[in-house]
This record gives structure tokens, C-alpha cells and sequence, in this order.
């Protein structure tokens, strides 16, 4: 039997994903289910002659029937309709035949051609006033079409081989001297071999915590360097906006010192 307990995070199992998408809505039961589409007029049963509660109460025993089955052989029609305009997801996601949750065939199509994440092609086409969506698209067009679309990932790939090098080398000191400290520390041999152990480990430790910090800095002198040649790009090509932001919020300081000083002088 499926219990919200259970890690859910195998969604190759139909319950799973039933579970992930009761989740994104914060509903942990199947009473809480079969509430919400009730709700909202989904109502996946012969209603014609039963009232509310028997109804969501045959709903109920139907979905938690559903939250453990493995597979949807004896997934109801009604339901996968239900489900898919409740959640807003799609068929095939519900069925196991995609891994993309959106009935959206733009973000369907988006996600199978650049293999980028569901989240992360929503955030793309997501609907934002025009003068945010414009400055945000734009500027991930840069990042886009510079280096940086090869030299960030790349440089962090190896910030993270050198850091976790040299933790396996930390871990392997504490390692060494808490295995001394179960022997006689106060032994010559113990202490001598601890010692020596321990040196080794940091001289193999130090040249990574060095790249990691060359490859960080790489990093940033590359992203500060893009970033300062944009801004100037940006600046006379939107010098307008700016000059119209500047002298507004110029303006609006101005008339808030001229009636903090009008109510100064009418209170004396």
C-alpha cells in the first residue's frame, strides 16, 4: 500500500507520480484529492443521484485505489481525464511515457530538443510584463551567445573535481588521526606513523584547494568581464529610459522634500 511517508521519487511507478503531482498541490490524501476536484466540478462518477458526500467518498476509495497501483492497466479513463485537468499535466506523463508533466506542447517540444528541464523552459516562456521579459530575455541572449555559455559550467565542473579532491584528502586526516587516537597516541611508532600520514594527505591536499580557488577566480574575472561589457552596450542604447527613470525619481524626491518643508513651516 502507497503511504505519503513513503519516498516517492521513483517515477517510473504510477502511484509515484500521482504522489508528485498531489504534492505540487500540498495535498497529502486521497480524501484531500477527491475534495479539490469536487472542488472545482471534476467529478469523475455517476453523480446523478448521490449527494456531496457520497460522492467525494466513492472518489476517495477510487484515487486511493489509484495510490497503489504500479502500473495503469486498471487506471480509469474518466480519471486520467480528471487527473490531467486538475493537475494540468499531460496523457503520457500520467501513463509513464514522458518525464514532462506540462500538456503545454510548446514546453513539451522545448524540453525533447534542448533536453533543458520542465522548470526551467517555463521560466523561458513564462507570460511577465513586456519591459521585465524584454530586459530578462535579452540579457540570457548574451549569456547565450558569449563564452560564458561554455566557460562557466566548464569552469565550475572543475572547481567542484578540485574541491571534492580535496575533502576526500580532509576526510582521510580526521580519518588517520582518530584511528591513532584508538591506539596508543602516546606510542613513538603511532605518533610517528600519524604524523607522517598526515603530511602526505595535505601535500596532496593543498594543490587542489589552490586550483579551486584559481578556477573560482577564473570564474569570476570572465563573468565581470561580460557583465562590464554589457552594461556598456546597455547604457547608450537605453539611454532614454534611464534618463527618464533618473530625472522622475529626481523629480519625486524633490516634491517630497518641498511638502516635508511646507508642513515644517505651517506647524510653526
Amino acid at each position: 500500500m502507497a503511504f505519503k511517508s513513503i519516498n516517492h521519487d521513483d517515477e517510473k511507478i504510477f502511484y509515484n507520480r500521482l504522489w508528485k503531482l498531489m504534492e505540487e498541490r500540498n495535498l497529502s490524501t486521497a480524501r484531500e484529492l477527491a475534495q479539490a476536484l469536487y472542488a472545482e466540478e471534476i467529478v469523475p462518477v455517476d453523480s446523478a443521484s448521490e449527494d456531496e458526500i457520497s460522492i467525494i467518498g466513492s472518489m476517495t476509495r477510487r484515487i486511493q485505489e489509484h495510490l497503489n497501483l504500479e502500473g495503469t492497466d486498471k487506471l480509469q479513463g474518466r480519471y486520467v481525464k480528471a487527473y490531467c485537468d486538475f493537475f494540468g499535466c499531460s496523457a503520457d506523463y500520467l501513463f509513464g511515457l514522458s518525464s514532462i508533466k506540462s500538456e503545454n506542447p510548446d514546453v513539451i517540444r522545448f524540453c525533447e530538443a534542448t533536453g533543458l528541464s520542465e522548470k526551467s523552459v517555463r521560466r523561458l516562456i513564462e507570460d511577465l510584463p513586456e519591459d521585465i521579459k524584454r530586459d530578462l530575455v535579452g540579457f540570457w541572449s548574451n549569456v547565450l551567445e558569449s563564452n560564458l555559455f561554455y566557460e562557466v559550467p566548464l569552469e565550475f565542473h572543475q572547481m567542484c573535481y578540485e574541491l571534492g579532491q580535496y575533502r576526500i584528502a580532509q576526510d582521510q586526516i580526521k580519518a588517520i588521526n582518530m584511528a591513532a587516537k584508538k591506539m596508543d597516541n602516546s606510542d613513538t611508532f603511532v605518533d610517528t606513523w600519524r604524523a607522517m600520514m598526515e603530511s602526505n594527505y595535505l601535500k596532496e591536499a593543498q594543490p587542489h584547494e589552490g586550483s579551486y580557488h584559481m578556477h573560482l577566480n577564473e570564474l569570476l574575472v570572465n563573468v565581470t568581464t561580460c557583465l562590464e561589457n554589457w552594461v556598456d552596450e546597455y547604457v547608450p542604447t537605453h539611454k532614454k529610459e534611464i534618463q527618464q527613470y533618473f530625472y522622475g525619481d529626481l523629480n519625486k524626491r524633490l516634491q517630497e522634500s518641498y511638502d516635508e518643508f511646507l508642513k515644517t513651516t505651517q506647524s510653526e
